[in-house]
């Protein structure tokens, strides 16, 4: 949770965000996404971490090639119930689609209802609305 946090964290600058995935940072938080499923925190600040580096052009292409659309969309599913996942998650949702082709893969793999019913769930959080 706290390495997540700390990608998060410091995909907050332009710069960053590409030294992060140089660096091979992109593949390192979806393993811990994946082998964290289980783990709200580890999913919330993942996907935080996520929708910080799309903030970078190649890094959404890059994402989508490292099965990040679907790592991203199984943590909403599985976090249904947790409305800092589905705020973050959303937000990743929202970075990754400014790529058009990332756009149909959100799509095909039922990102458009997951991200509806997180709005519809957490009607009363500003986060997961803002960012949905």
């Amino acid at each position: 949770e706290a390495g997540c946090g700390a990608v998060r964290n410091l995909a907050g600058s332009a710069e960053n965000e590409v030294k992060i995935s140089d660096e091979g940072g992109i593949a390192v938080v979806l393993e811990a996404m994946k082998k964290h499923a289980e783990h709200a925190g580890v999913q919330e600040t993942g996907c935080g971490a996520i929708r910080n580096l799309a903030g970078n052009a190649d890094n959404e292409v890059k994402i989508c090639e490292e099965g990040g659309i679907g790592v991203v969309l199984g943590a909403m599913r599985k976090h249904a119930a947790h409305a800092g996942v589905q705020a973050t998650g959303c937000g990743a949702v929202r970075n990754l689609a400014f790529n058009a082709d990332n756009e149909v893969k959100i799509a095909s793999e039922g990102g458009i209802e997951v991200v509806l019913e997180a709005m519809r769930k957490h009607a009363e959080h500003a986060g997961v609305q803002e960012a949905g």
